[in-house]
């Protein structure tokens, strides 16, 4: 795989970025009661920052220890995980203000 394609899947990758994290901030926002919003927002940051600082560091020891090729693998497989563990979640009451659970049931 050439440094020119790996660009390009990092950046095609990236432009998913900016929309999840603005998305998780509206979910919070929305879920959480009026009092709690701007900590709900502190807890989409902490998260964000913490999954950014452990996919950093499992990532220099994959790279510096297999192919680039199970360092791929190994992403796939956490980002289907993830896909997984948010589809299930979706699909629960997940604890969200009666208002919010009420207008998701009328839409």
């Amino acid at each position: 795989m050439t440094l020119d394609a790996v660009a390009e899947e990092l950046l095609f990758a990236g432009l998913f970025v900016a929309p999840a994290i603005t998305t998780a901030y509206l979910i919070a926002d929305e879920a959480a009661a009026p009092e709690a919003r701007v900590q709900a927002g502190a807890w989409v940051n902490t998260a964000v920052n913490a999954g950014s600082t452990a996919g950093t560091a499992v990532a220099g020891v994959l790279v510096g220890r297999v192919s680039t090729g199970w360092c791929f693998a190994v992403t796939g497989a956490v980002t289907l995980l993830a896909a997984v563990a948010v589809a299930r979640g979706a699909t629960r009451d997940g604890g969200a203000p009666e208002e919010v659970r009420d207008s998701a049931r009328a839409a």
